[in-house]
């Protein structure tokens, strides 16, 4: 179970690991989908049956459903599976090889040849730099323009704009909720392979937990319990160690 709370509105989108999920997330938060089972229920379903669920709440609002492809069941090339292992690609410019060989790992503080990264929580509203959560703030994840079966050039560009998500959830104050980079890098795939814009997902998705973040208080406390493993983390800048573990992402901030 996650550690956040499953109830359809209270922040759901944080949760949604797939394209329907999301919908599923946004139905709810509009109003409709009454009749649709529990988020948990609904995701033990198989992708044609969740869209088959969403078609009538989501035309009520004017949101189209992109049914998945019949024909051909999804496969590995284009919906990847979600593996707790998997980690950003190596960000040489920043680390000098990618991995935090040299540093000391504790629960809450990471520290490497004096530099101390602190583990990050959520905010409350009234920490947030003024317009953090104002309809002008947008998430602008760029839209990828190479070919997907370029390898390097995709990896190059999730971890551009897996930074920029990773930022614009900081300013919001949800920097202790965050998507790992494997749930980041499925979530392209999956949503691409239906032919969804993706950068427009995550502003929608933005858009919504923009709303959530209004109306529904998050707790700043730390967790009690961190389980960190030194190769699913690495340094998304000169001031972030992200580390994937597992159920929950961890945000490590530099201090002074």
């Amino acid at each position: 179970m996650s550690p956040l709370t499953v109830n359809a509105g209270d922040f759901c989108l944080l949760l949604a690991e797939n394209y329907y999920e999301q919908l599923y997330c946004e139905i709810k938060a509009m109003g409709q989908g009454r009749r649709l089972p529990s988020f948990l229920d609904f995701r033990r379903n198989n992708e044609l049956t969740q869209a088959m669920l969403l078609k009538r709440p989501a035309a009520k609002v004017g949101v189209e459903v992109v049914l998945p492809k019949r024909e051909i069941a999804p496969s590995r090339e284009t919906v990847p599976k979600i593996t707790q292992a998997q980690t950003m690609p190596v960000n040489r410019e920043v680390d000098g090889g990618g991995k935090l060989r040299q540093c000391l790992f504790y629960e809450k503080n990471i520290q490497c040849d004096g530099d101390n990264y602190h583990l990050v929580g959520n905010q409350a509203n009234s920490k947030l730099i003024q317009g953090a959560l104002a309809s002008t703030n947008k998430m602008e994840i760029p839209d990828y323009m190479g070919l997907l079966s370029d390898q390097q050039a995709l990896s190059q560009y999730l971890t551009r704009a897996y930074r920029q998500y990773i930022g614009k959830m900081l300013e919001i104050g949800l920097g202790g909720s965050t998507f790992s980079y494997a749930k980041f890098d499925f979530l392209f795939h999956d949503v691409t392979a239906k032919g969804i814009d993706f950068s427009q997902r995550f502003e929608t998705m933005f858009r919504f937990l923009k709303q959530d973040k209004q109306n529904i208080a998050v707790s700043e406390a730390l967790p009690d319990r961190v389980s960190l493993v030194r190769e699913r983390c690495d340094r998304l800048d000169d001031s972030l160690v992200v580390c994937n573990g597992g159920r929950k992402n961890y945000l490590y901030r530099h201090i002074n």
